[in-house]
C-alpha cells in the first residue's frame, strides 16, 4: 500500500503526529483489492486520478478555510459528485440526504454560507463532504482539536456511527491520545516523520515498547492528584525535522540511548509476539542489535 505521510508540524511536547487506522470488518474483505490499487503510482492506469479522488477524500483540521465562503452548504457537498458527473438534481438530493445523517436539517442548513454556522456545524459540513464521493478512505487531519470538549465528543461520536453505516476505514491524525483511544483500532506513532511504533491500539496504550511512546503517554495528565507528574517525561528540543540527526532520530533526546543508537538506524523490527501485529523501531527491541538494553532483556529471558 502506498505511504500517506504526515508531515510533522511542531506544537508542543508533542511534537509529532499520532497516526490511527480504524477499520470496520466489512472492509478487510476488500482489503486486498484497495491495498492492490494503492500500491499502483496515482493517476496510473491501475489507479486513475478520478478513481482515487473517489475512493479517498479527507477532512482538514481548519473547517473554516476548508469551505468556499461562497459556496452555500447544498452547494458545497453536491460539488463533487456534480463534477464527477452526476446529474444536478440527484447531486442536491444526495447533499440534503448527507446533511440529515451528519445531524443538519437541510431546510435549515443547505441555503447557509459557511460564515452562518458554528465551528462544530461547519466541521460536519466538511464530513458530509468528504462523504459525497462514497469514499472508503477517510483521511481526518487533526479534526476536532479546533473543537471545544462538547462538540468534539460529538462529531467523534458521529464518525463512529458514519463509519458503521458506510462501513469505512479512517486514518485519523492526532496529537490527543485520547481521542487516538477512543477512535483507533491500530495505531501508528511517529516522530521526525518516521514511524517508530505500530499496533493495536489497546497494546500499545497499555503496554509501549518505544521510549518515544512511553513518553508520550507519560505526558497526558493525571486527574488522580496523588499521581502528579514530577518530572517531564522528555529532555531537550526536537532536532531540525530537514536536517534529522543519523542512526535513530530519537537518540538525541532518549535516557537509554547507546552508541549504536546513533550509529544505525532501527528498522520497524517483528512482530513483537502480539495477537495482531506489534512493531516498534527501536534497538532496544532487537537481541541482535548489540544496545546494553537489548542484551540485559536476552539474558533475563
Amino acid at each position: 500500500m502506498s505511504t500517506i505521510r504526515a508531515v510533522p508540524r511542531p506544537k508542543s511536547e508533542q511534537d509529532l503526529v499520532t497516526t490511527s487506522l480504524n477499520l470496520p470488518a466489512t472492509w478487510l474483505e476488500e482489503a486486498g483489492v484497495l491495498a492492490a490499487k494503492m500500491s499502483e503510482a496515482v493517476g496510473s492506469p491501475a489507479l486513475g486520478l478520478q478513481d482515487y479522488r473517489r475512493e479517498v477524500q479527507m477532512v482538514f483540521q481548519d473547517s473554516y478555510a476548508s469551505l468556499n465562503p461562497r459556496l452555500t452548504v447544498e452547494d458545497t457537498i453536491a460539488f463533487g459528485p456534480w463534477v464527477h458527473g452526476e446529474g444536478r438534481q440527484a447531486a442536491v438530493a444526495r447533499a440534503h440526504d448527507l446533511l440529515h445523517r451528519v445531524g443538519l436539517a437541510p431546510e435549515r442548513f443547505a441555503g447557509r454560507y459557511p460564515h452562518e454556522l458554528s465551528g462544530g456545524q461547519r466541521q460536519r459540513v466538511n464530513i458530509a463532504r468528504a462523504l459525497a464521493l462514497q469514499p472508503r478512505l477517510l483521511i481526518l487531519d487533526e479534526a476536532v482539536s479546533a473543537l471545544d470538549k462538547s462538540v468534539e465528543a460529538q462529531v467523534l461520536n458521529l464518525l463512529l456511527d458514519l463509519k458503521a453505516e458506510f462501513g469505512l476505514t479512517y486514518m485519523f491524525i492526532s496529537h490527543d491520545l485520547n481521542v487516538v483511544r477512543f477512535m483507533s483500532d491500530r495505531v501508528m506513532v511517529m516522530y521526525l516523520g518516521k514511524a517508530v511504533e505500530v499496533g493495536p491500539s489497546d497494546v500499545i496504550l497499555k503496554d509501549p515498547r518505544h521510549p518515544y511512546t512511553t513518553a508520550l503517554l507519560a505526558s497526558m495528565p493525571s486527574m488522580d492528584p496523588d499521581n502528579r507528574t514530577r518530572e517531564a517525561p522528555l529532555f531537550g528540543d526536537p532536532p531540525n525535522p530537514i536536517d534529522p540527526p543519523p542512526g535513530c532520530r530519537f537518540h538525541t533526546r532518549c535516557k537509554f540511548a547507546a552508541p549504536v543508537c546513533s550509529a544505525r538506524e532501527p528498522g520497524l523490527g517483528a512482530d513483537l509476539g502480539d495477537d495482531l501485529v506489534h512493531r516498534v523501531a527501536c534497538h532496544m527491541a532487537d537481541p541482535s542489535s548489540g544496545h546494553p538494553g537489548a542484551v540485559a532483556a536476552m539474558e533475563r529471558a
